[in-house]
């Protein structure tokens, strides 16, 4: 995590997000590892956070057969 701007209150912050890596997983073939880097801007667009992230997500028809739906 870097912070290479200060935020203050009163900011409005906005981000995007970017897909820089994507792998199978050696333990799970259903599923695959994607790591993202995110960016926050502030209302300037000086950036003020970026981060990296590494999820865990089903591979495409691999998810579970009966979702749950959210009432």
């Amino acid at each position: 995590m870097r912070l290479p701007h200060p935020l203050f209150e009163g900011d409005t912050v906005y981000s995007t997000s970017e897909v820089i890596a994507t792998r199978e997983s050696q333990s799970r073939p259903n599923v695959g590892i994607v790591t993202v880097r995110t960016t926050g801007f502030n209302q300037d667009g000086m950036p003020v956070i970026t981060f990296r992230r590494t999820v865990m997500v089903y591979r495409r028809g691999q998810g579970p057969s009966n979702p749950r739906v959210a009432s």
